[in-house]
C-alpha cells in the first residue's frame, strides 16, 4: 500500500518573526506560495516545524525496494498517482510491462555521460574516455537522437555516408564512430537500460579501399641521408638537429611510438645488462604493459654518447623535447618532412652531370610522398624497424614479439614492406634450372617432321607428296631407308589376333597393335 505524506523540517526562527497565540500553542506566521500560513513553534523557542508544499509518494517497487517520489501539492491528485503507480508494479511483476521503461524515458545525453563515467571507472586512458565520448556525441547530435526510441541503424549509417560524401571523415574514421556508438549501445542493454541494441547488425565497412595515409619504410640508404641532414640542419618544432638524429634511430632500431618516445627519461635505459635494453612504463605504452625492447649493440653505444653530451643531469627529464608546454605532443611528421627536404637537396646536388641531375630530380628518392602515394612520416620509422626484421630473416612469431602486436596478421600485413630490390634478391636466391644437354645417341637421335616429309617427298610421285603431309615423326634409319628405297607395292604381312568370340565391339574385323598401319597414307 502507497503512502502519501509531507516531508517535515525544522527551521530557525528569524529575527523579527511574527508569532501568534492560538488554542494555547505559538505559531510562527510566514509567506509561502503567495500567501500566509502559520507554523508551530517548538518548545525551544528558537525553531519552527515546517512541511514542504508537496506531498510525497512512498510505495514499494517490483523488486519490493522502497521508492520515494515527489507529488502535487494538491492531496488528491497525489493520491490518484500513487495508486497509477500500484498499478505498474502489479503489471510489471505480471510481465505486463516493459522494465526498461523508465531508463528509456531519459535523456540519451545522461545515458552517454553515465557511459563516460563508466570506461573511466574501468582504467580507461583519458584520450580513450574523450575520443569516445566526443564521437558518440557527435553522432547522436548529427543523427538528432535525444531519446532511446531515436536510435536507429539507418539514421546512423546515412549520417556517416553524408559525413564521407562530404569529404569530412574516411571509411576508416567512420568505422571508428560506428563502433563508438554500438558500444554506447551494447553497455545500455548489458547495464538493464534497454532490451536490445538497435545497432547490433551493422558491420564495417573495408577500410582499405579508402586509406588516406599509407607509410613505407625508409631504405637504409635513405635513412642514412636523412639522419646526416637531421644532424647539421636547424632546430624544427623546437628539438635540435642532434636530438632528432638520435629520435629517428631510436624508433627506427625499437619500433616504438611518438608518445612511447616522448616518455623516455634517463632511467628508462639500462646499459648494464645484457643486452642493453630501453623500457617504456604501462601509463605510456599503447598496450598498457610495460615494455622493454633489446638495444643494438652500435645503437646503445650511441646513445650513451648522446646523454653524456646532455647538459641535464636529472634521470627523470624526458631526452627528448616532444612535448610543449601544454602537454600536448610535438609534430614529429614536420620534422621528417624538413629533414627529408634538405636530404633530397643534398643528393641532387651530389650529382656530376645535368643528366644524372635531371634523373635525381625525376626520382622519388627521399621523398615525403613517392610516386606510389606512400608516406615517410615519422610512424615510417616504426615501418622500417618491423620492415628490417622481415629483411633480416626474423620469425614471423618473433618480429611480431618485438612488434608487440597482438595480431600477426598486423605485422606482416601492414608494417612489413617488400619492395622491388627485395623481390629480385628473393628470385635471386632460387636455385638454377637444369643445364639442357643435346641428346645424339643412335637410340634416341630423333629428326623433325619437315625432315621426315622432305625425305618421303622425294621418293616417289604424288603420293610420296601426300604421304609427306601426314608423317609426324620417325626415327632417322627409318628416314635413310625412305631416301634410298622407292615406293612399291607390296603386301601386309602383319601380326594380327583374331577377335574373341562374341566380341562385336570393332564390327568383325581385325585388332592390332601396330599403329603405322592406320596412318592415313592416302
Amino acid at each position: 500500500m502507497a503512502n502519501i505524506f509531507r516531508i517535515k523540517t525544522t527551521r530557525p526562527l528569524t529575527a523579527g518573526a511574527e508569532t501568534v497565540q492560538k488554542a494555547g500553542n505559538l505559531f510562527v506566521r510566514i509567506r509561502r506560495g503567495g500567501r500566509a500560513v502559520l507554523r508551530p513553534v517548538l518548545d525551544c523557542g528558537t525553531r519552527y516545524r515546517d512541511e514542504s508544499s508537496k506531498w510525497y509518494i512512498q510505495y514499494r517497487d517490483s523488486t519490493g525496494n522502497w521508492q520515494r517520489v515527489p507529488g502535487y501539492t494538491d492531496k488528491e491528485a497525489t493520491v490518484q498517482l500513487a495508486a497509477e503507480l500500484e498499478r505498474k508494479v502489479e503489471r510489471r511483476v505480471a510481465g505486463l510491462t516493459n522494465p526498461f521503461e523508465d531508463a528509456e524515458k531519459r535523456p540519451l545525453i545522461e545515458h552517454l555521460q553515465d557511459f563516460q563515467a563508466y570506461l573511466r571507472g574501468k582504467g580507461d586512458s583519458v584520450k580513450h574516455v574523450d575520443q569516445t565520448f566526443g564521437r558518440i556525441r557527435r553522432a547522436l547530435d548529427g543523427c538528432g537522437m535525444t531519446a532511446w526510441a531515436d536510435v536507429s541503424a539507418s539514421r546512423l549509417v546515412a549520417w556517416l555516408e553524408h559525413e564521407r560524401h562530404a569529404g569530412r571523415i574516411g571509411i576508416k574514421t567512420s568505422n571508428y564512430y560506428q563502433s563508438a556508438v554500438k558500444e554506447f549501445c551494447t553497455w545500455m542493454v548489458r547495464d538493464k537500460r534497454a532490451e536490445s541494441s538497435p545497432l547490433t547488425h551493422l558491420s564495417a565497412q573495408n577500410a582499405d579501399a579508402d586509406v588516406r595515409r599509407q607509410r613505407r619504410a625508409v631504405t637504409p640508404d635513405e635513412f642514412n641521408r636523412l639522419v646526416q641532414a637531421a644532424m647539421i640542419g636547424p632546430a624544427v618544432q623546437c628539438m635540435n638537429g642532434a636530438d632528432r638524429a638520435m629520435l629517428y634511430i631510436l624508433a627506427s632500431w625499437t619500433g616504438y611510438r611518438r608518445k612511447e618516445l616522448a616518455s623516455l627519461t634517463a632511467s628508462s635505459f639500462d646499459f648494464e645488462s645484457n643486452p642493453p635494453v630501453v623500457r617504456v612504463g604501462a601509463a605510456y605504452s599503447k598496450r598498457k604493459r610495460n615494455d622493454s625492447v633489446p638495444l643494438h649493440e652500435g645503437v646503445a653505444e650511441r646513445i650513451k654518447q648522446w646523454l653524456a653530451c646532455k647538459d641535464n643531469d636529472d634521470q627523470e627529464v624526458a631526452v627528448f623535447p616532444l612535448r610543449t608546454d601544454a602537454g600536448r605532443l610535438r609534430r614529429t611528421s614536420k620534422m621528417m618532412k624538413v629533414d627529408l627536404k634538405a636530404a633530397r637537396r643534398a643528393w641532387i646536388e651530389e650529382a656530376s652531370t645535368e643528366d644524372e641531375c635531371r634523373r635525381r630530380q625525376k626520382s622519388d628518392f627521399l621523398t615525403y610522398q613517392n610516386d606510389e602515394g606512400l608516406f615517410a612520416d615519422f610512424h615510417a620509422n616504426r615501418h622500417t624497424f618491423i620492415s628490417n626484421l622481415g629483411r633480416a630473416g626474423i620469425s614471423p612469431k618473433l618480429a611480431q614479439t618485438l612488434a608487440r602486436h597482438s595480431d600477426p596478421k598486423l605485422t606482416m600485413n601492414i608494417y612489413t614492406h617488400v619492395d622491388s630490390h627485395d623481390k629480385a634478391d628473393a628470385i635471386g636466391k632460387l636455385p638454377a634450372p637444369p643445364e639442357l644437354e643435346v641428346l645424339s645417341t643412335t637410340e634416341h637421335r630423333f629428326v623433325s617432321t619437315d625432315s621426315v616429309a622432305q625425305g618421303v617427298a622425294q621418293t616417289s610421285d604424288a603420293v610420296g607428296h601426300r604421304a609427306a603431309s601426314a608423317v609426324n615423326g620417325v626415327e632417322s634409319d627409318e628416314v635413310e631407308s625412305l631416301k634410298n628405297k622407292p615406293l612399291l607395292p607390296q603386301g601386309l604381312g602383319i601380326e594380327s589376333h583374331p577377335m574373341a568370340t562374341g566380341d562385336e565391339s570393332s564390327g568383325g574385323g581385325i585388332r592390332t597393335p601396330d599403329t603405322r598401319i592406320m596412318i592415313p597414307l592416302l
